[in-house]
């Protein structure tokens, strides 16, 4: 294949037409976690999860659209979760599936994983699996004893049954709390060292949470710990390009860091007090997100606008009521700008100059200020010499 043949499909990704492209699903608000971190927490463990006929109808009048984001609950407690990624692969030409989990019920990941790999052939998955610390420190978090054993163990054995599947990407996503802020990067370079990940992520924790006091944080001591995280996905995005052909290769792993970098920075600014971000936010837009129940919001730190009832369970009619139009009018003199990666990454797709000034800018930037006061590590010193 050749450089432009690589670059094309990477630009032509980053450029898209401003209309609806995700759809965030609550798939069911069961769970079997206790987290502190959760802003979910109010409405977990309810009785009225959407029946099967509803998602259907959801998908049924839903466009075609780019990525699901599942949410939960514990997405794996759905017993028809497997039929309802097969549906909007199929009717809804997704293409990508961003499915997060626990770790916790290892025989029904790998039944789901087992039926949407063989029956969408085309689809690629994120499955992510939530670790925010070490052994103590995530047991505590999630309030489940050894949890964190008992994820390792299911991420082991999916890395082993799906391991050469290059469409099934094996990550792990962290929430960044004042409890396990000074065990991450520990935790990264144990996980690199005895687990076989494609990536690992780090979000700041959000929202109205169980335990407040895991957001004693600060916007400098953010931006201390994404300095020390950087190496980390140094490494995986070269292990993520390392089949590409340089040049491409280099192109991409440079933009993977700056976007890694444009959410670093936009954390930071936004995480003590709202900054402007230099996109505009598309949340009721471009995407839409529908709770456990069928109520829907613009964006998951929003208030309810209305349930799915009112409007026969029409995705398009909800997204083109006068209540969702009032919402997204309001969103830019609310200044709610916030460190959601996931709306982040989304409004940043609608916005060229984001996507070819903000995001190579990021990665200059990150290159430029390399603190001298930080210590390496073995995973920095070892990336130390990529190059980028």
């Amino acid at each position: 294949m050749s450089v432009l043949q690589r670059y094309l499909p990477v630009l032509h990704d980053r450029v898209r037409q401003r209309r609806f492209d995700s759809l965030f699903l609550f798939v069911t608000s069961r769970c079997n976690s206790l987290c502190r971190t959760c802003f979910y927490f109010d409405k977990l463990n309810s009785r009225d999860d959407l029946t099967l006929a509803e998602i259907d109808r959801i998908s049924a009048t839903a466009p075609p659209f780019h990525k699901l984001w599942i949410s939960g609950g514990e997405p794996f407690m759905r017993n028809e979760l497997a039929e309802i990624l097969i549906l909007f692969a199929r009717r809804n030409r997704v293409h990508n599936i961003n499915l997060p989990t626990n770790g916790l019920l290892p025989d029904k990941t790998f039944s789901v994983l087992e039926k949407v790999l063989a029956a969408c052939p085309e689809i690629q998955i994120d499955l992510n699996f939530s670790l925010d610390g070490l052994a103590d420190t995530h047991d505590v978090i999630r309030g489940v004893p050894n949890n964190f054993v008992r994820t390792l163990q299911t991420l082991r054995e999916v890395e082993k049954r799906y391991g050469s599947i290059g469409r099934l990407r094996r990550n792990v996503v962290s929430v960044i709390t004042s409890e396990n802020y000074h065990e991450l990067v520990a935790l990264a370079q144990y996980l690199r060292e005895n687990a076989d990940l494609d990536g690992q992520y780090f979000e700041v924790v959000r929202g109205e949470i169980p335990d407040p006091k895991l957001k004693a944080l600060t916007s400098e001591s953010l931006a201390k710990l994404h300095k020390r995280l950087m190496p980390v996905h140094r490494h995986y995005a070269k292990k993520l390009f390392a089949h590409w052909r340089t040049p491409a290769r280099q192109f991409a792993t440079m933009y993977y860091l700056g976007n890694v970098r444009f959410h670093f920075d936009l954390h930071e600014r936004c995480f003590e007090h709202p900054d402007p971000w230099p996109m505009p936010c598309t949340a009721g837009e471009t995407s839409i997100v529908i709770d456990h129940n069928g109520a829907f919001r613009a964006c998951e730190l929003r208030k309810t606008l209305a349930s799915l009832r009112e409007f026969d369970f029409d995705v398009q009619a909800a997204l083109s009521s006068e209540v969702m139009r009032t919402e997204v009018a309001a969103i830019p003199g609310d200044k709610c700008w916030c460190t959601h990666s996931c709306f982040i990454h989304d409004s940043s797709r609608f916005k060229p100059t984001v996507q070819f000034l903000n995001i190579p800018w990021a990665y200059l930037k990150q290159r430029w200020r390399q603190l001298p006061d930080v210590s390496m590590s073995d995973i920095e010193r070892l990336n130390a010499s990529d190059g980028l």
